[in-house]
């Protein structure tokens, strides 16, 4: 399966959350998918990911591949590549 960046989109600081949980990388069928798997791996926060974007960065997972959720920024501001809906 493909992997996916979930991120907030530019300006939506309305979108942190109180976790800090910010972005996720997570491989899925498709962005819908992804944000659905980053919202899984976070049960217990109330659907954290919703409203967030995901952006494919490989076409396939390494076969080592673990989900991760991370805490904090995952793009800086001044980044306005993938991920940053440009």
């Amino acid at each position: 399966m493909p992997l996916f960046l979930v991120t907030r989109p530019p300006g939506a600081e309305h979108l942190r959350n109180p976790s800090g949980l910010h972005g996720a990388l997570v491989d899925a069928a498709d962005g819908p998918g992804a944000i659905a798997a980053a919202n899984a791996l976070a049960a217990g926060l109330n659907n954290p990911f919703s409203g967030y974007t995901a952006t494919e960065v490989a076409a396939e997972a390494a076969a080592d591949f673990s989900p991760a959720l991370v805490e904090g920024d995952v793009l800086g501001t001044s980044y306005t590549g993938p991920g940053r809906g440009k």
